[in-house]
């Protein structure tokens, strides 16, 4: 163990605190307390909370879940403080305006300097599958008066067939069978070309067995200007076909885009360009930012631009164990004067993910085998994710949860 006091601080900021930026703030506290005790965390978000996304489907259709899916990120890491009265880990509530290769920029006008930096930042999608008011009680109040529209709504347009888009129409199918819900894709089939066609067919079938009306290959066009924060107002949208459809309510679940921004400043400074047409942060296999300069700030999850089959929260954990780990690496043969090879990440896809299609109904894959339009895949859907979309697994890791 290194002796605070005679080695130098090491500071490490994590920007971001999602699934990856929270696994790393985890790991690096922890290996803090029992190794290196001159290392200090910083984490920072614009939120004073983890927002359970996963769970926001179930939270259109359930009151309860609508106030119980955002959790303070307060305390996070007392457990992991040396001397819990002289707390050296914090957390600062703030968006970053801009970064260096040393410090970075908050919008409370501070300036916080880092020896290693983690920018685990995500992409932002259309309300409520992402909520950006700072507190708890806004995050709640959103989202009950969002469950409390659907409730009264009578058609319900659904619009993008990914995971959240098939997982939203089928839990207000499911909840409400009397409204009429239709979902609307562009692409040939529904959910992503990571899954088997059987879970696709699967998808197709049981939301049909809901009473969900499903179009393919049809991309609605979206008026300027346009907000979608699910009110309660007739909109009728046209498609690319000349087709209307008509709704009281709609849901964008498309259109999801990296929050990476503020490395704008950085590239002027460096004179390169850290992010791809796309606008997502490029990376190394290491997943260190793609620039000689900056072998010290790494880039984990939905931020980087790892392929799309990389997108999933539990690859976004693991592409965090993976950063962890090399600042460890780093941290270890820095102290004494070595150098280390860093790990790499091995280009993995999601190959397994449950989709719930209602609380009774699901499809999915385990480890690339497909479970399809089976009593199994229904079995597995209700008892893992559809149970309560893993809202009480979350809980466990925070202090003040209930």
């Amino acid at each position: 163990m290194t002796n605070s006091g005679s080695a130098k601080e090491i500071n490490v900021v994590v920007i971001g605190i999602s699934h990856a930026g929270m696994e790393v703030s985890k790991t690096l506290a922890s290996f803090a307390k029992t190794q290196h005790l001159e290392l200090r965390v910083t984490m920072v978000d614009q939120r004073s909370y983890f927002y359970h996304n996963i769970a926001m489907p179930r939270a259109l259709v359930d009151s309860k879940t609508a106030t119980s899916i955002s959790f303070s990120l307060d305390g996070l890491l007392d457990q992991y403080e040396q001397d819990p009265g002289n707390p050296k880990h914090r957390f600062i509530q703030a968006a970053v305006t801009s970064i260096t290769t040393t410090s970075v920029e908050l919008s409370n006008g501070s300036s916080v300097p880092f020896d290693y930096l983690v920018l685990s930042t995500g992409v932002s999608s259309t309300f409520p599958a992402t909520i950006t008011v700072p507190t708890i009680p806004e995050a709640n109040e959103q989202l009950t008066q969002v469950h409390a529209n659907v409730e009264k709504a009578k058609q319900v347009l659904v619009i993008g067939g990914g995971a959240v888009g098939v997982e939203a129409a089928g839990e207000i199918a499911d909840a409400y069978p009397d409204k009429k819900v239709t979902l609307v894709h562009s692409g040939p089939h529904l959910l992503p070309d990571i899954f088997k066609p059987t879970v696709l067919s699967g998808a197709l079938a049981k939301l049909q067995a809901l009473g969900v009306r499903v179009v393919l290959n049809e991309k609605v066009n979206i008026p300027e200007n346009t907000v979608f924060d699910c009110s309660v107002r007739p909109l009728d949208l046209q498609g690319a076909s000349g087709n209307v459809y008509q709704s009281d309510l709609q849901i964008l679940a498309t259109g999801a885009k990296p929050n990476a921004g503020f490395i704008q400043g950085l590239e002027g400074t460096l004179g390169t360009k850290l992010r791809d047409d796309r606008g997502y942060i490029k990376v190394r296999p290491t997943l260190q930012l793609d620039s000689d300069a900056c072998s010290n700030i790494f880039v984990p999850g939905d931020v980087n631009n790892m392929a799309a089959g990389a997108k999933y929260a539990i690859l976004a954990k693991q592409q965090a164990e993976l950063v962890s780990g090399n600042i460890k690496a780093l941290v270890t043969a820095s102290a004494g004067g070595k150098t280390v090879a860093l790990k790499q990440w091995d280009g993995r896809v999601a190959n397994s993910c449950v989709i719930p299609i209602g609380r009774t109904r699901g499809v999915g894959q385990l480890l690339g085998v497909s479970l399809g339009s089976s009593w199994f895949a229904d079995f597995t859907s209700r008892n893992l994710k559809g149970k309560d979309y893993f809202v009480s697994f979350a809980a466990k890791g925070f202090k003040n949860s209930k």
